[in-house]
C-alpha cells in the first residue's frame, strides 16, 4: 500500500473573494471525491491536509469520510504570513509534504489514478507524472524571478533540467524530501513581490525546483508518463486542462460532472447517492 495526501487550502479563495464564503466548483468537488475514492480502492489510504475553513466546508456536505487517511486541519491552517498564497496559491503543498513521513505520494484532487502504482514504485525514490519542457511562458529565466533581498539561489542547481508536473508525486527519499521541501519554502518565505502573471514564481518553487533538487541530490527522476497527450495512458486522468473550459461553458461544465458522476456510480454506487446533487 502506497499513502497519499489531498491538500487544499481556503486562503487563495478567501484572498481573492474578499468576504464572500468559501465555495468550491461542483465539478471540482466531483473529481476530488473521484480522485480520494479511486486512490483508496487501488492504492492505499489517503489523508486530506486542509484549514479549518476547508475542514467545515468538506464537514457541511458530509464529505469528510472521503479520507480514510485522516485529516489534518492544523498545518494549513497555521502556515505563516511570511507565505503570500495569493503568489503561492499550490504552497500548503509543500507544508503538508514536508509534514509527511516516506513514502508518500502527493496528489492533485483533480487526477485520477485508476491503476495499482505499487509494482512501477517499488524501488524508486522519486517519481512524477510527467516531465515538462521549459516553456518560456511559465518557466522563466531566474535573474526575472521574484525573490526577497538576501535569497540566493543555490549555485549548484542544473537550471537546464525539465521540471516535473507535480500533480503525482511520490517521495521515499526522506532526506531528499525535506531538502526540496526546505528549499522550496525558504524560496516563498518572505517573497511578497508579484510577477506580471501568476504562474512563474509557484511554478519555479513547485515544479522546476523539484527537478533541481533532485539531481544536485543524486535522485534519479521517474516520470510515469512520457508526455500530457500520451496516447496510451489509461492509469491517470488529470482534468486540469479541462477545467476553465468548465468554467466559460456551461454545456461543457455538465458533459464533465455527468462523465465523473457516471463514474462513481460505476465504482462506488454506495457513495454516489451522496453526489448526486452536486451537479450544475
Amino acid at each position: 500500500m502506497i499513502p497519499a495526501i489531498h491538500i487544499n487550502s481556503t486562503a487563495p479563495f478567501a484572498i481573492k473573494s474578499k468576504g464572500v464564503a468559501y465555495r468550491m466548483e461542483d465539478f471540482e468537488l466531483l473529481s476530488t471525491a473521484l480522485s480520494a475514492l479511486m486512490w483508496r480502492k487501488k492504492n492505499g489510504p489517503i489523508k486530506l491536509y486542509t484549514d479549518k475553513t476547508g475542514y467545515d466546508y468538506y464537514d457541511s456536505l458530509g464529505l469528510l469520510d472521503l479520507w480514510d487517511g485522516g485529516i489534518d486541519a492544523s498545518v494549513v491552517t497555521n502556515i505563516p504570513d511570511t507565505i503570500n498564497q495569493e503568489i503561492f496559491w499550490a504552497g500548503a503543498k509543500l507544508f503538508a509534504l514536508r509534514n509527511e513521513t516516506t513514502p508518500i505520494a502527493v496528489i492533485d484532487t483533480d487526477l485520477i489514478v485508476w491503476a495499482n502504482l505499487a509494482p512501477e514504485l517499488a524501488d524508486k525514490r522519486f517519481a512524477v507524472l510527467h516531465r515538462e519542457e521549459l516553456y518560456e511562458f511559465c518557466y522563466i529565466h531566474g535573474d526575472f524571478l521574484k525573490k526577497r533581498g538576501d535569497y540566493q539561489f543555490d549555485p549548484e542547481w542544473d537550471w537546464s533540467a525539465w521540471p516535473c508536473n507535480m500533480a503525482f508525486a511520490y517521495f521515499s527519499d526522506p532526506g531528499f524530501k525535506k531538502y526540496y521541501t526546505d528549499c522550496a519554502i525558504d524560496f516563498m518565505t518572505g517573497n511578497g513581490e508579484y510577477p506580471m502573471e501568476m504562474i512563474s514564481q509557484m511554478v519555479f518553487a513547485e515544479q522546476r525546483m523539484a527537478s533541481m533538487c533532485a539531481i544536485k541530490m543524486n535522485v534519479p527522476i521517474h516520470h510515469l508518463l512520457n508526455n500530457p497527450f500520451q496516447w496510451d495512458n489509461s492509469s491517470f486522468s488529470h482534468i486540469w486542462g479541462g477545467k476553465d473550459v468548465a468554467r466559460r461553458d456551461l454545456r461543457q461544465r455538465r458533459l464533465l460532472c455527468t462523465a465523473i458522476l457516471r463514474k462513481i456510480k460505476e465504482h462506488f454506487p454506495n457513495y454516489y447517492n451522496k453526489l448526486i446533487d452536486i451537479r450544475p
